[in-house]
């Protein structure tokens, strides 16, 4: 019988590496490593977790994927020399780069894993860059001061590149953040340039960098570009709920240029990834920029309710397809401050509660360009 399920894993995994990134392949992977445990293989339930930490990291679970590496970690630090910290260094910096998106988990706490990453890292005396990308990016994104962000952006920059430095496209497209934080409108399509002309790209690069770019090219009145990188990019991230947060951003491009029906087919669509998605980063820039399409269909006048295919699970689910505008609207807006605020309670700032009154801003600079339209 002990043969019987090895070679159910066995198949588990076969089956897991034959699909594409989602739910599918992440449950697969899930069922082998429980295979594993219950048979109490340690060494097969670690290679288990390993493939299921790249699934659901690429699938958009990366809260399994955090809880398979913690258990792995825990294998290396009781058995070193049979788990090779070495051979995950890449997925312990996928994982420790979006702890920070849950608000559950304490500042201590990344802290904590952000040193650890480091010691890891100085024992093969390698990984200075990545882990002061991983340190600016946690501080960017909790709100510390501005001199802090700005100390370790520069040091991130100005360190040495290693094999565990990620590739340059990968950087590239995350020094676009900076840039925009501060109105860097021109600094942030010169450097995406070669990735929106399509002479660099990786696993999820354009698929961020269109998303990105959208806010930038309609401040600088590039419209047309802006709608042909809104068709490319959507139609790359539409069937992957781990592209959650960049839905939300073409969603904003949409309120942006009042193609409300548009937008709201988007939210029909989409409101099932957030309802349940394990980032709360992800969710508040989705449902932010779901409250201010809900906000410009109001200051439309046009309707006071939509007809919508929203999910059971939507805790207002009408079974007619029919919505109050209004409501939907404070819904929305209410699931964005909630998560707000919780990160700001996490983070000791007010940062998010800063990310969300921008909404102000964009109603006051909605300019109509319909997206539908031929070049």
């Amino acid at each position: 019988m002990s043969g019987d399920w090895r070679e159910q894993v066995k198949a588990l995994f076969n089956q897991a590496g034959a699909l594409g990134e989602g739910e599918g392949k992440v449950r697969l992977l899930e069922e082998a490593v429980r295979l594993a445990d219950t048979h109490k293989d340690v060494g097969l339930g670690y290679r288990m977790r390993d493939a299921l930490i790249d699934a659901a990291t690429f699938g958009g679970f990366p809260d399994k994927a955090l809880v398979a590496f913690a258990w792995c970690r825990g294998q290396q630090k009781k058995d070193p020399k049979r788990f090779e910290p070495e051979d995950m260094f890449w997925k312990q910096k996928w994982v420790v780069a979006r702890i920070k998106e849950f608000p559950h988990i304490t500042r201590k706490q990344i802290a904590d894993a952000l040193d650890d990453v480091e010691q890891c890292f100085k024992a093969t005396d390698s990984g200075t860059r990545a882990v002061l990308k991983l340190r600016y990016q946690a501080a960017r994104e909790m709100g510390d001061a501005a001199e802090e962000v700005e100390r370790l952006w520069n040091a991130w920059l100005e360190a040495r590149r290693d094999h565990l430095t990620d590739c340059r496209v990968c950087e590239l497209d995350d020094e676009l953040d900076h840039h925009a934080d501060k109105g860097e409108w021109q600094q942030v399509l010169r450097k995406a340039k070669p990735i929106l002309d399509g002479r660099k790209a990786c696993a999820e690069i354009p698929h961020l960098t269109l998303g990105t770019v959208l806010y930038p090219l309609f401040k600088l009145g590039e419209l047309e570009q802006a709608r042909e990188l809104h068709r490319r990019g959507y139609a790359l991230v539409a069937k992957n709920r781990e592209f959650l947060s960049t839905v939300g951003e073409h969603l904003e491009f949409l309120a942006l240029t009042d193609n409300l029906s548009r937008g709201l087919t988007l939210l029909e669509k989409h409101l099932g990834w957030a309802l349940d998605h394990p980032s709360y980063r992800d969710r508040f820039t989705f449902y932010a920029a779901a409250a201010f399409l809900l906000e410009r269909v109001q200051a439309a006048g046009e309707r006071d309710t939509v007809s919508l295919r929203l999910p059971k699970t939507f805790p207002h689910h009408q079974a007619d397809g029919g919505y109050d505008v209004r409501a939907l609207h404070a819904w929305t807006l209410e699931q964005a401050r909630d998560i707000a605020n919780r990160f700001d309670t996490r983070n000791g700032t007010d940062r998010f509660a800063r990310l969300l009154a921008r909404n102000q801003v964009l109603a006051g600079e909605v300019r109509p360009f319909p997206v539908d339209a031929k070049p």
